[in-house]
């Protein structure tokens, strides 16, 4: 059958672009609030998403041999409508069923998991790309690859856009993925009416009116979070710019979860007690003090107990304290207190006051995010704040009696670093183990020192606190960490970095799990002809970058949970520049296709320095985005031009070429998400992978040439 409606084509594949953009985005999210917002394991999602896309674009070629297409397209619609909600459920229903709380992830479980999650769509939607190409290639007589390529990627972007600019602000994400569906199968009445025979049209009709009227009818927003949630109340569950935050009840205690990752509850007058008192007990006279996070709980309570002149509490998320504030009825009415929405790091490097009290009260650095707190940097633009003398404090989580190797690092890495910038640390432990870091004198003995200042709490007094015991256990830690030196970095944040080189060496199937990517690369590899080479190191370093500079991102301004969706919509559209403008202006030949094979190179090397200058200078809001934007649309734009060169130097069937070329590119760019954030990341740090993958470009140029001279 013969279908030459050119709109109704076009529409059909502008949707595909869409529904893989808003889903990718919405389900990518999901999974950093199931894995406590882990950021490195957003290359991980990328890959297993791109690996099975292009799995789907490969083995469409069997699909078109065996069904008519004019029959698949309409229910592929369907099924690409509905999968999403059916992922995005399912995300949230394993998570306490394969991933119990207090469970340490082993990278291979989360690597099958998010697998098996994302198989059905990825397939579908990668396949459709194929089926769509060949389809529209055969109907004008011509290659019209790069004109699917290009109507796709409109597609992606108006999505990332609508979902980053728009359903954000106005709906939760199961709305937003049952819109994506209601598109999904009006496109399919669009396609099915002009193609199907009388019989197939009805039963697609009733198809779409009791799956959707169902999916539409369930409340499943709330259902997901009572079972996240289980043996809690889920008081309320929202989104902002900064995150995911959930908000449950428990006997009475109220708790705040921010991406996953518990952050403090109410009603603990412990914790308040040792955050606030540990350190303020150690200055003669504090005057003012700086308070990042936890401030709501009632640990402003406690530092109003001392004669301080103001207090300046530092949240970046205005929705978080709102909501604490409603929830927590912390009693912080008093004209001392500023509640500041900034980012701690760049409030630091402008505000032109000093401090005599900086109180940390943050989670372990289990995420990028949090670790920026734990770095040699920070701890640089903090005591550059500190009047002389003043006093820092930070915790980690402790057992009473016992280090496991991974509190060794994390308590080494932070002993070491805050060494090197002040002159005493001491080690209190408490609930937690509280670092007490000064130029001062420090003292242990917390007992006497609330006696001397006549400070009045429930906890920290002489009668519970017994200073022989506090001293065993700190000389016990402290002789533990002595034995090495390990330094925290931003941009080899060891830290968070230690417990994926942790997970790898404790896990033989994660060892095996990378020996099998590589052999897998290497077998692919060995098998592509030069051009499919040349697009699948393109993807490799593509995705690569990208991870990079999100991580980069989260690194020097903290809130990538937002910047997610307009990370993909910038390189979409550098994309959708190259195959529309870019391509009409640059010549078709091996020389060009291994020419920007050398410009990745050289931007990749470029990259570090660039990083290093924002990070260093701290530059307006405004430029820091823009940067950003900026390298991503580049990338973005050295993919599309290598991709478009491609499809015209490949010289095969449509199918072939097709399926090879699209294939190449989602393979080479799923190794890369993946290497580069399980292996090259944690082991060499940000700086080296981008020299690493500048060397890679640079040969895959010289080979590029050096294969077609001998053509």
């Amino acid at each position: 059958m013969e279908y030459k409606n050119e709109n109704d084509l076009r529409f059909s594949v502008f949707v595909v672009g869409l529904t893989a953009m808003i889903t990718q985005i919405i389900l990518l999210r999901q999974f950093l609030v199931v894995f406590s917002g882990n950021e490195l394991l957003i290359g991980v999602i990328l890959s297993n998403w791109m690996l099975l896309t292009g799995l789907g674009a490969a083995f469409a070629r069997r699909i078109i041999k065996l069904f008519p297409t004019e029959t698949v397209y309409p229910y592929a619609h369907i099924i690409l409508g509905v999968l999403p909600l059916v992922t995005s459920f399912f995300i949230f229903y394993l998570k306490n069923k394969i991933f119990p709380p207090g469970i340490t992830y082993d990278i291979l479980e989360i690597f099958t998991v998010s697998l098996v999650l994302l198989l059905p769509f990825c397939f579908v939607a990668g396949a459709m790309f194929t089926i769509s190409a060949t389809y529209i290639s055969k109907q004008y007589r011509t290659n019209k690859i790069n004109t699917v390529y290009t109507i796709e990627t409109i597609g992606s972007v108006v999505g990332g856009l609508l979902f980053n600019f728009v359903f954000i602000f106005i709906f939760n994400p199961f709305f937003s993925l049952k819109l994506i569906m209601i598109i999904n199968f009006l496109a399919a009445i669009i396609y099915g009416y002009k193609t199907l025979k009388q019989l197939q049209i009805k039963v697609l009709g009733l198809s779409v009116i009791a799956i959707g009227g169902i999916i539409m009818i369930l409340n499943l927003n709330d259902t997901i979070w009572k079972i996240v949630f289980q043996n809690q109340d889920v008081i309320l569950h929202t989104n902002s710019p900064y995150g995911n935050i959930v908000i449950t009840e428990t006997a009475g205690q109220y708790n705040i979860y921010q991406n996953g990752v518990y952050m403090y509850s109410n009603n603990n007058m412990i914790a308040d007690e040792e955050n606030v008192h540990y350190a303020m007990l150690q200055h003669p006279d504090p005057d003012n003090v700086l308070l990042l996070s936890g401030g709501l709980t009632g640990n402003i309570n406690e530092i109003l107990k001392y004669n301080v002149q103001t207090v300046d509490y530092l949240e970046i998320d205005p929705t978080l304290v709102k909501l604490t504030a409603t929830y927590m009825h912390s009693e912080r009415r008093s004209n001392k207190v500023n509640i500041i929405n900034q980012d701690t790091r760049l409030y630091l490097k402008k505000v032109d006051k000093t401090y005599d009290v900086a109180l940390i009260n943050l989670p372990d650095p289990v995420t990028i995010q949090i670790n920026r707190y734990f770095t040699l940097e920070f701890f640089e633009e903090l005591k550059s704040r500190l009047s002389t003398n003043g006093i820092v404090s930070l915790s980690l989580s402790s057992s009473v009696n016992y280090l496991s190797q991974e509190d060794k690092q994390l308590h080494t890495a932070l002993y070491s670093t805050l060494k090197l910038i002040f002159e005493n640390v001491i080690i209190i432990p408490g609930m937690k183990n509280y670092f007490i870091a000064s130029d001062g004198y420090l003292s242990s003995d917390i007992g006497q020192l609330t006696l001397q200042k006549k400070i009045k709490s429930n906890y920290v007094n002489p009668i519970y606190l017994d200073n022989e015991l506090i001293s065993q256990r700190r000389e016990k830690i402290e002789k533990l960490i002595a034995e090495e030196v390990i330094i925290n970095y931003d941009f080899f944040p060891v830290t968070f970095l230690y417990q994926f080189k942790l997970w790898i060496s404790q896990s033989n199937f994660s060892i095996f799990l990378i020996g099998f990517i590589i052999l897998i690369s290497l077998f692919a590899v060995s098998r592509m002809n030069i051009v499919n080479f040349g697009i699948f190191s393109t993807g490799f370093s593509a995705s690569s970058l990208v991870v990079l500079l999100i991580i980069a991102f989260q690194i020097i301004y903290g809130y990538v949970y937002f910047m997610i969706g307009i990370f993909f919509t910038v390189f979409m559209i550098g994309i959708l520049t190259a195959t529309t403008w870019i391509r009409k202006r640059f010549g078709i030949s091996m020389k060009n296709y291994s020419l920007v094979q050398y410009v990745i190179g050289i931007f990749a090397v470029v990259t570090p320095l660039i990083l290093i200058s924002i990070k260093s200078q701290q530059p307006l809001n405004f430029v820091i985005h823009a940067v950003f934007i900026l390298l991503t649309f580049i990338i973005g734009i050295l993919a599309g031009l290598q991709f478009s060169q491609a499809t015209v130097l490949r010289k095969q069937s449509i199918s072939t070429t097709a399926s090879g070329i699209y294939g190449s590119d989602l393979l080479g760019s799923a190794i890369g998400a993946l290497l580069v954030s399980i292996v090259l990341i944690p082991y060499f740090g940000l700086i080296k992978v981008c020299l690493i993958l500048g060397i890679l470009n640079f040969l895959t140029g010289l080979l590029i040439l050096y294969r077609s001279a001998k053509r």
